[in-house]
């Protein structure tokens, strides 16, 4: 392989160790990169050159990424009796390109970074790396589910299912490893889930219809299936909301499931310039699953390189959960 050009594979602007968000750097772009292949096998058998020119710039790429690090522990895909789950707030872009996002919510980050087409392509960059075998996601716009994530997890053999919030521009995607059977005897069961999947300002008493919800479909429709009840749940382990799914105290209002929160309580999962906290969890039902490993997050240091997220290098304003569960 003889390479004329650079042809990196996502479009995206070089890092810099300040705290602000670098400039785009227009000196990067290289024009009318070529590349230049030709086949070959161990025998030292060739077959004939290809060449193609790209029709555009290109551009350096981001430098070192939050979830470089976190890529060294998930190279495998997890072996048989085990799930890797990852659950993910990725930042609709509905959001991200509002005057208040721009101006009040990430002021620190530079523009060209809050774009779709730079973030969609760190995202699918970050989520391949992880080999999960269930990925839930929130805040995912529907053409960026059907153009961009979709097609590309399928290529890593990820089957996608989407559900478009009621009067929202942004919705909830699941996505399960086709050749897992642990998975492929729930499958049916994940437009279900996926329509409960929360997202947004959840309140307590949401919280209490979403388990009598799943106490419905896991324990009349499918008695006996492990639950793993996973998102973005805006509340902090102090909250009534965080009480009530784990049990930690007594209330009128309850549910049947034993549930743990597999990646503990982190000193956070968000991490903006005015705010950061423990929003996101994913639940296991601790009858019928244990916890093998959970992935570490961004060291404070990676997270805030450009003051905080998203940035250059992280493509959203949550940091994904990534932990491998072993059925009991």
């Amino acid at each position: 392989l003889r390479r004329a050009g650079t042809t990196p594979p996502f479009p995206v602007a070089p890092t810099s160790p300040s705290a602000a968000a670098p400039a785009r750097d227009n000196s990067a772009v290289a024009p009318e990169p070529r590349l230049r292949c030709t086949p070959g096998d161990k025998e030292q058998r060739y077959g004939p050159a290809r060449e193609v020119e790209s029709s555009g710039p290109v551009e350096a790429g981001p430098g070192a990424c939050t979830f470089d690090a976190r890529h060294l522990y998930t190279k495998k895909v997890c072996g048989y009796g085990s799930v890797r789950a990852v659950s993910y707030n990725i930042l609709a872009d509905t959001y991200a390109q509002t005057e208040f996002s721009r101006t009040v919510l990430y002021p620190y980050c530079a523009p060209y970074a809050l774009e779709i087409d730079y973030r969609q392509n760190l995202l699918k960059k970050e989520l391949a790396g992880y080999s999960a075998d269930l990925i839930c996601l929130q805040e995912v716009d529907k053409s960026v589910f059907v153009d961009s994530l979709a097609p590309a997890l399928d290529a890593f053999g990820l089957e996608g299912l989407f559900k478009i919030k009621e009067k929202q521009h942004e919705g909830l995607a699941t996505f399960y490893r086709r050749d897992n059977k642990h998975l492929q005897c729930c499958s049916a069961l994940f437009e279900i889930i996926l329509f409960m999947s929360l997202g947004g300002n959840i309140r307590l008493i949401q919280i209490a219809v979403a388990m009598s919800h799943i106490k419905h479909v896991a324990c009349d429709l499918y008695p006996s299936i492990p639950v793993i009840f996973c998102g973005d749940f805006n509340s902090t382990p102090s909250s009534g909301t965080y009480s009530f799914i784990s049990k930690r105290c007594s209330m009128s209002l309850s549910h049947p499931f034993k549930l743990l929160s597999a990646c503990g309580e982190p000193a956070y999962t968000n991490y903006v310039g005015g705010f950061h906290g423990c929003l996101d969890y994913i639940f296991i039902d601790r009858n019928a699953l244990e916890v093998e490993q959970v992935i570490p997050l961004p060291s404070h240091e990676e997270v805030t390189t450009h003051q905080a997220l998203p940035s250059v290098s992280h493509p959203s304003d949550h940091i994904a959960l990534i932990c491998d569960l072993k059925w009991k």
